[in-house]
């Protein structure tokens, strides 16, 4: 059977190590659009059902991870239909790498911001470079983590820290993030690609049976967590694109001005 064929992604497969190499390819940013974000969760649920896959690298392009959403469909959201069909586009994604028993490691270089740290929360291990500029923006747009973000923060660090990150929307470089406990380790940048590589080839060089096992112990309960938020996030996440709030965060954005939030 022929691999499949990828318009938004770089996938590369080494059957000697038995590591999985997926990149967004959506220059210059790596931005989520809906067709980055289905081919995303397309290949998540791939490598599920690929027994040859022991260690997936979500690895970054040549100036981003993923620099967050398209905001180019905002507007597009404040039809409620559209809003649904996008939420569960994304939810169908970020549920596929959640539940995934492969090792996942976020090798983060650039920007990670918004949809972009979603998903490098969703891995099993984030390594980033020095350089590295790590945000959930959202509320700065009138909106919030629409991908499982809030929940997928407060598995990694505590709530009241949750909360002042989601609340502020600030921007965190790498060492920063580190020392809050967002990712896990920082390396130089030059040294991303061999670090990211050896603990790859180190887990991908474990039973990997005994590890889909141990990946479905310790992440059992948080999933069943993860899916009911899910639902309840996607009414939330509708309804967020139908107020003031959302409308003068995306005006202020591309009119390139402060958002007014008086009446929002």
């Amino acid at each position: 059977m022929a691999p499949p064929s990828w318009s938004a992604l770089v996938v590369r497969d080494d059957p000697a190590t038995a590591i999985r190499r997926v990149v967004i390819d959506n220059p210059p940013l790596g931005v989520l659009n809906q067709d980055v974000r289905r081919e995303l969760g397309d290949v998540f649920l791939a490598t599920q059902s690929d027994r040859a896959i022991r260690c997936l690298v979500f690895g970054s392009g040549p100036r981003s991870f993923c620099a967050g959403a398209d905001l180019r469909e905002f507007a597009l959201r404040f039809d409620p239909l559209v809003a649904r069909a996008h939420v569960e586009n994304a939810h169908r994604m970020i549920l596929a790498l959640v539940e995934l028993d492969v090792p996942t490691i976020a090798s983060i270089h650039g920007a990670c911001m918004g949809g972009g740290l979603e998903l490098a929360l969703g891995c099993t291990y984030r390594i980033a470079a020095r350089s590295a500029k790590l945000a959930l923006p959202e509320v700065n747009r009138g909106a919030w983590p629409g991908t499982g973000g809030c929940l997928l923060l407060s598995r990694q660090v505590r709530p009241a820290l949750s909360k002042r990150l989601l609340y502020t929307g600030e921007t965190l470089d790498a060492s920063t993030a580190c020392a809050l406990g967002v990712i896990d380790e920082v390396v130089e940048d030059d040294a991303l690609e061999a670090r990211t590589q050896a603990l790859a080839l180190q887990w991908a060089s474990q039973p990997g049976s005994s590890i889909r096992t141990l990946t479905t112990l310790v992440d059992r309960d948080f999933r069943a967590r993860f899916r009911s938020h899910l639902q309840y996030e996607a009414e939330c996440f509708v309804q967020a694109y139908q107020t003031p709030a959302a409308r003068e965060g995306y005006q202020a954005f591309f009119e390139k001005r402060p958002p007014q939030w008086q009446q929002a």
